[in-house]
């Protein structure tokens, strides 16, 4: 199973979502993880790499296991602004309001739910 670090970029209540090119719905930034790198460092570099946002503080909130990828994802306080000119694979963000009808993946769903129980028990 190929291993992810997703970044969950919270602004005003709403969440960072992107688009890579060919693809019909939207994800969370991050990607695999390569030789020798923790899943948070591979959450914070394809942050960058993805939206050119800098990763200030990131949490872990769980792992969803998806049909081809285990997502390992972090809460991420982030800086700067997005900026998709930087990467070719990505065709659109949204800032999300998770109630608005959005076309996401099924990790989405399972990875924002973890975050609202996780912050509900705080």
């Amino acid at each position: 199973m190929r291993k992810r670090g997703v970044a969950v970029v919270l602004r005003r209540g709403e969440v960072l979502l992107v688009k890579d090119r060919g693809k019909s719905k939207y994800s969370l930034p991050g990607g695999g993880v390569h030789d020798k790198e923790r899943s948070y460092q591979a959450a914070a570099r394809e942050l960058y790499e993805e939206t050119g946002l800098r990763a200030k503080k990131l949490t872990y909130i769980g792992s969803f296991n998806g049909a081809v990828s285990e997502h390992k994802a972090f809460l991420t306080e982030a800086e700067g602004h997005v900026n998709l000119k930087r990467h070719g694979e990505l065709i659109s963000y949204v800032w999300w309001d998770m109630k608005s009808d959005v076309p996401v993946y099924a990790h989405v769903k399972a990875i924002l739910a973890m975050l609202n129980k996780s912050t509900k028990n705080e």
